[in-house]
Parts: C-alpha cells; sequence; structure tokens
C-alpha cells in the first residue's frame, strides 16, 4: 500500500470517528431521551425538579450560539475566499458581517418582545392577528431558510469529494447527497436541543482554528503581515492593483454600487435571519439579550480579523493559478490553504495530512450546525407557522410531536439537497446572496414595521413579505448571478436585465413602500366584508366595530403583559 493511499484511509478513518461522535452527540441530546420533552421545538431543557419549567439560557451560552448563527459555514468558506481574490472588496464585505451583530444587540435586543416561541410567526403573532401573520411569516422563513441551507451542502460536498478522492463532478454530487442525508439525520434525532449543543460547540471550535490557521499564515512569513500582502499581489497577477478596489464586480459606477449593495445587504439580512431572531427572542430579559449581543459582538470581530489574515494567506501561498481552479470565492480554497501549510501541493489539496483532515471535520461540524437549525427552522416555519395551528393565541401552549415536525425536516431537506446537486455549479455565493437578499426584503420590513409602527396592519405585512418576494425572486432572475457571466446559475444563457449582482439596494425600499402602500391605501371592501357577515361571534365583531370606530389599523398595544395575554395583538 502506497504512503499516499495510507495517508487516505488514515484521514477517511479520522472523518468516519468525527461523524460517529457527531451522531453519538445528536442521540445524546435527542428529545425522545429526555423527560417530558413532548415538544420537538423546545428551545431549552427543564429545569431539574420543576416539572416542565423552561430553563432560562444564561448570557453565555446565548451569545455562543448567536455567533455560529451569525457565521454560517458557507459564509466563513466564502469571507476567505472573497478576500483572497477580491482584496479590499473581501475586506468590505468582512466588515459588514462583523457590524451585523452590533446592530443586533443596539437595535434589536431591546426591541424584541421576550416571551416562549417556536419560530418567526410567533414573533409577529404578538402584534398582528396571529392566522395570517404567522402564514406570512412562515412563508419569509422559508424563502430564507432554503437558499441558506443549500449554500451549507454546496462546499461541503466539494470538500468530502476531496477528503475522499472521489472524481470531480460525480463526486461532488455523491459528496452532496452524503453530507446532507448525515446532517439531516443528526437534525432530526437531534431536534433543537441537540442543533443548539453544537452551535456552541461549532462556536468554541471556530475560535480556535481560526487564530490559529492565521497565525499560522503569519508564520510562514516570519510574523510579518506586510509580507504577507506582497506575496498576496505578486501572486495574484496584477501587482499593486490587487491592493485597490474594484476586484469584485469592476471600478465603474455599477461596479462600485453592485459592491455596495452586496455589502449592505450583508449588514442587513445578516442580522435579521429568522433563525437568529428566533433564537435571540428566547432571551430571559432585555439585559440578558444584550449580553449575549455582546458575546456575539467580540468573537465574531476575532473571527472575521482571522478571515482577512486567511483570506490574505490563501492568495499568497496559493497564488491565482491554484485559486482559478477552486471556483468562485469560496468552495475548497480553505483546503488549498491547509494543504500548502501541511506541506503538500498547494495546486492540488488531494494529497490529505494532519491539517487537511482538520480542517474538513471543522468544516464538516460547522454545516452540521449551520445546516441543522436552518432545517429545523423550516420544519418548524411548515409544522408551526403555516400549519393547522396557525391560529392559536400568541403565547398559547403548543405541543409539536416529533413524528410530524421531522417528517416537515425530511420535506425541507430534500429539496435543498436535490437543489445543492442542481445548483452547484452557481456556487455557494450565489445561494449566500439569495438567501441575506431575501432576509434584507422581506424580514427586516415586516420585523421594523410590526415593532414601530402601531397602524401597521396585516394586508400591510402581507404585501410586505409576498410582494417584496416576488421582487427580490425576480430581480435576482434578471441579474448576472443567473445568466451572462462565467459562474452564473446558467452561465450558456444571457437575459440579464438588472447589472447588479446583489440588488438589495432596490429590493429594501421596495418592500419597506409595499409595507406602507398595503397599510395606508384605502380598503373599501372593509366595511362589505363586516356587512356580510351577521353571524360573526362576539370577538369577530368586537374586531370590526374597533375597526369602523377610528382605530386605525385596529391596533390594540396592551401595556406591561405577557405574550400569551393577548396584549399588543392587531386587528385587521
Amino acid at each position: 500500500m502506497s504512503q499516499l493511499t495510507d495517508e487516505r484511509v488514515i484521514a477517511i478513518s479520522v472523518f468516519l470517528v468525527f461523524l460517529a461522535g457527531s451522531l453519538f452527540l445528536s442521540m445524546l441530546t435527542s428529545p425522545d431521551l429526555q423527560d417530558g420533552a413532548d415538544d420537538f421545538y423546545a428551545w431549552h431543557s427543564s429545569l431539574p425538579g420543576t416539572g416542565n419549567q423552561i430553563a432560562p439560557p444564561s448570557a453565555m451560552r446565548q451569545g455562543l450560539a448567536l455567533t455560529a448563527d451569525f457565521l454560517s459555514a458557507a459564509g466563513v468558506l466564502y469571507l476567505c475566499g472573497v478576500v483572497a481574490t477580491a482584496s479590499y472588496d473581501g475586506v468590505l464585505l468582512v466588515a459588514a458581517t462583523a457590524l451585523s451583530p452590533l446592530l443586533l444587540k443596539v437595535w434589536l435586543a431591546e426591541r424584541l418582545p421576550a416571551g416562549p416561541g417556536w419560530s418567526l410567526g410567533d414573533i409577529l403573532a404578538r402584534y398582528l392577528t396571529p392566522g395570517p401573520a404567522r402564514l406570512a411569516a412562515g412563508v419569509a422563513t422559508l424563502v430564507v431558510s432554503l437558499p441558506l441551507l443549500v449554500a451549507q451542502l454546496i462546499p461541503i460536498g466539494q470538500i468530502t469529494a476531496a477528503l475522499m478522492g472521489l472524481p470531480e463532478d460525480q463526486g461532488e454530487m455523491a459528496g452532496i447527497a452524503l453530507v446532507g442525508v448525515l446532517i439531516l439525520s443528526c437534525a432530526a434525532i437531534g431536534g433543537v436541543r441537540g442543533s443548539t449543543l453544537l452551535q456552541i460547540v461549532k462556536t468554541a471550535v471556530l475560535v480556535l482554528i481560526g487564530p490559529l490557521l492565521a497565525m499560522a499564515v503569519l508564520a510562514s512569513f516570519d510574523w510579518d503581515y506586510g509580507a504577507v500582502l506582497a506575496r498576496a499581489a505578486q501572486g495574484s497577477g496584477t501587482g499593486e492593483g490587487y491592493l485597490a478596489h474594484g476586484h469584485l464586480f469592476g471600478t465603474g459606477l455599477t461596479g462600485r454600487l453592485d459592491t455596495l449593495s452586496l455589502a449592505v445587504t450583508l449588514l442587513l439580512g445578516t442580522a435579521f435571519l429568522p433563525h437568529l431572531l428566533m433564537r435571540l427572542s428566547t432571551s430571559r430579559t432585555a439585559e440578558t439579550a444584550r449580553r449575549a449581543g455582546s458575546w456575539a459582538v467580540s468573537t465574531i470581530c476575532v473571527l472575521c480579523a482571522a478571515a482577512v489574515v486567511v483570506g490574505y494567506g490563501i492568495q499568497a501561498l496559493v497564488g491565482a493559478e491554484g485559486l482559478r481552479g477552486a471556483g468562485p470565492h469560496g468552495g475548497d480554497n480553505l483546503l488549498l490553504v491547509a494543504a500548502a501549510l501541511n506541506g503538500g501541493d498547494p495546486g492540488s489539496p488531494d494529497n490529505p495530512g494532519t491539517l487537511l483532515t482538520f480542517v474538513c471535520c471543522t468544516a464538516f461540524l460547522a454545516v452540521l450546525a449551520s445546516a441543522s437549525v436552518l432545517l429545523l427552522s423550516g420544519s418548524a416555519a411548515i409544522v408551526h407557522d403555516m400549519g393547522r395551528r396557525r391560529n392559536s393565541p400568541s403565547g398559547q401552549s403548543v405541543t409539536h410531536r416529533p413524528r410530524q415536525a421531522r417528517l416537515a425536516m425530511t420535506a425541507v431537506g430534500a429539496v435543498c439537497i436535490s437543489l445543492a446537486v442542481l445548483g452547484r455549479h452557481a456556487g455557494a455565493q450565489f445561494w449566500l446572496t439569495v438567501a441575506y437578499t431575501e432576509a434584507a426584503t422581506v424580514v427586516l420590513p415586516a420585523l421594523a414595521y410590526s415593532l414601530l409602527w402601531r397602524d401597521f396592519t396585516v394586508r400591510g405585512l402581507r404585501w410586505c413579505v409576498y410582494g417584496g418576494t416576488l421582487v427580490a425572486l425576480t430581480l435576482l432572475a434578471l441579474s448576472p448571478a443567473v445568466s451572462g457571466g462565467p459562474h452564473a446559475l446558467w452561465p450558456d444563457a444571457d437575459w440579464n436585465l438588472v447589472p447588479l449582482h446583489s440588488p438589495g439596494l432596490i429590493t429594501v425600499p421596495a418592500a419597506f413602500l409595499l409595507g406602507w402602500a398595503g397599510t395606508r391605501l384605502p380598503t373599501p371592501l372593509l366595511q362589505r366584508r363586516s356587512a356580510a357577515e351577521p353571524q360573526a361571534g362576539p370577538q369577530q365583531a368586537a374586531e370590526h366595530e374597533d375597526l369602523l370606530a377610528g382605530s386605525g389599523s385596529g391596533r390594540a398595544r396592551g401595556s406591561a403583559s405577557g405574550p400569551g395575554s393577548g396584549a399588543g395583538t392587531r386587528r385587521d
């Protein structure tokens, strides 16, 4: 047996042991083994000796889990890769990502209503009529979570194929399918408790390996960061121009607007991911939420600084020729720098070594944690927000049995695995752009209006969510990210009419405008509907009375009562 074969067998064996450990950890946290854990979506364990009383999470635990929610595996790979290939433009995107948790801490920590909940729909149902609010929130969650989950599967499929030495195209397809099934199994076994534990472990591992990789890069250049930049500029083939802006979308006005649009989309979209908002809303108090935000801000700043160093190190150690075969902005770029630091050929990550195996295991853990939360978020959107109980009052106790939740999760996972296999050539950055654009376009206006505008109505929410989704998907379909470019979803076709790869600068204001128009435009049919329903019950009659008496949108914001009291509910 050759030395290469021995190294590959050892690497695959370590990887398989790591997979077995992840499955075992998911089994330990399974709701099937917890006393009284009838609800698959329960975020936290019960306090010992208190029956089913929910144990409030500590600020540190919330902060570590929030950090993992912010930094998905695909996002980390993308940021490292985009710094390597786009230099200054990539650093701008890293800065936008680092500022995102600060936005969440300053603006959302005190405004998000605290209380029990399972989904984004539960947050909106505290201010709007529960049924239509949850339905719209379920749609918003799915249009954000599905492409973000696809973005996690594509790079880990490439990494798995490279580690196991599988053929390129067939290997990527097999890697995506294999990893997707394993992740789906772990998420279905562990439930929310398992995914939360994996998120915390993921943060701890990233905080360890991120600075270690950055230090390894600096050590390769005698701890001289200037030498790293000089070698990166030389390896890029563009010389001093490498450190200038414009490498991502060009130096013209359109290119600058495109880069700015992507940075703004990352800043806003990352802070308003549905699963992240749901985790923050489970904080015990506003003070706990702020402290959790502080943990997330400090941790993400450290990881983003490491991503910049590693990104330039990728360009310095691998060079433009090696990066050209790794795909645009991500993919297996970390494998290339790991191979270079491990003493192998930086142009080919096919020779596994200790560092390379460790990076593969870390990448799988990051994808496993991120994908588990996204699978649960999508499953909760289907079962809780779009199911038969979506009309339940906010705060009412609802039990979700594991069987129903797992069936919904299997459906979400099957769709995402299929999309990842079919859309793998576009790369993870396309699906990340779709996810963050949808989050900034749909979730941000819906939540901002719900929290800040007393007259916001269900009709405004529908226009905001459904209209904003349609606008975002239409502009993305007509953008160079879908057709007309070498790394587009359909590179051989050309129907792009919108010059922006990330149309967030257009879609976010459009969604805010739609939400305002849906609320403010007159609704003459409302009174006719009221007159046409003489058999309505006393609650519906009271709602229509409030509307006709000039209560604006019918908002009845309560005082300090809890979310289960019905206070703060708008009627439409």
